[in-house]
């Protein structure tokens, strides 16, 4: 399964004082079942953070990794930006998940995370957000999404 780690929550998963949920996504992220999913604008904001950008050497090498060309992802972009109807900024972030057929985002931009979902922007699957919350709740549909095997189409 894919997934897409917004700049916005970074820190959550790579950071020095992970939460909850970011620790969850982390341990998903290694356990070989999951692939997160990295290219152009959206490479360049996480690898600012040195733990990231070390971690995200050894996955690309294992696999844990998927790298998707930043001149796929602009021309993607500039489909895009032709009749932009989004609401955040992230214009990138939306085109790596319909370059990639990653339909997993973990981020706290809730901007991106409506663009996210909003079917004419994230097709057939919808796009899905993982949820950051601590509550038992968000507890329980956070595993229960990163269990699914449906939302990464071409693995």
């Amino acid at each position: 399964m894919c997934a897409i780690l917004d700049a916005s929550a970074r820190d959550d998963v790579f950071g020095t004082a992970r939460t909850v949920a970011g620790t969850h996504f982390f341990e998903w992220l290694e356990t070989g079942r999951a692939r997160l999913v990295l290219g152009g604008q959206l490479t360049e904001e996480l690898a600012s953070s040195d733990t990231f950008a070390r971690w995200a050497e050894v996955a690309i090498s294992d696999g844990r990794v998927k790298t998707v060309r930043e001149d796929v992802i602009e021309s993607e972009v500039r489909v895009l930006a032709d009749n932009w109807p989004g609401r955040s900024n992230d214009q990138h972030v939306i085109a790596l998940a319909r370059i990639s057929g990653a339909r997993i985002l973990y981020a706290h931009d809730s901007n991106l995370g409506d663009d996210f979902r909003d079917p004419a922007l994230v097709p057939n699957p919808r796009g899905r957000l993982c949820p950051t919350g601590e509550s038992e709740n968000a507890a329980r549909h956070r595993r229960d999404l990163l269990r699914r095997t449906d939302l990464c189409p071409n693995r």
